[in-house]
């Protein structure tokens, strides 16, 4: 994709020199690329997803491995669905079988159930799962605002 403007929710903090976390790299240098993080140390710029105030700004939010770590996450999902566009997309990783880590702010392993019903403010998502259906590794959301 080219010519976007993209939103990396939870960019994460430098790992021998890089951006080990974030996936800006991934991306067209033509595109609007912005890393962002709670942690103020983390040198992106800082959002909280339960609290930012964008409305249809962004052509894509990605959400990376992020939203297990956030209390709220009712309204960090309506907070994502807010800042897109009309016909942005949504792209969430979530891991569901997968050891604690980051405490003590590891909340929650959300369910193929759990996450059909999160989503259903948006116009079209589709869920994917990786390993078993029944021992799910993780799951990738799609989804979009029309």
């Amino acid at each position: 994709m080219k010519n976007k403007k993209i939103l990396e929710i939870g960019s994460g903090k430098k790992y021998r020199g890089k951006h080990y976390y974030s996936v800006k790299n991934c991306f067209d240098d033509s595109n609007e690329f912005i890393m962002s993080d709670i942690k103020e140390e983390y040198g992106h710029k800082v959002v909280d997803v339960t609290n930012m105030d964008y409305e249809n700004e962004f052509n894509v939010v990605l959400c990376l491995n992020v939203l297990e770590h956030v209390f709220n996450f009712n309204q960090a999902v309506e907070n994502i669905h807010k800042a897109l566009k009309p016909n942005g997309v949504a792209i969430i990783a979530i891991p569901f079988f997968y050891p604690l880590h980051d405490e003590p702010y590891d909340y929650w392993r959300f369910t193929k159930y759990s996450l059909e019903r999160l989503f259903k403010r948006f116009d079209d998502f589709k869920i994917k799962h990786y390993g078993l259906r029944e021992f799910p590794f993780f799951y990738y959301v799609e989804a979009i605002k029309k």
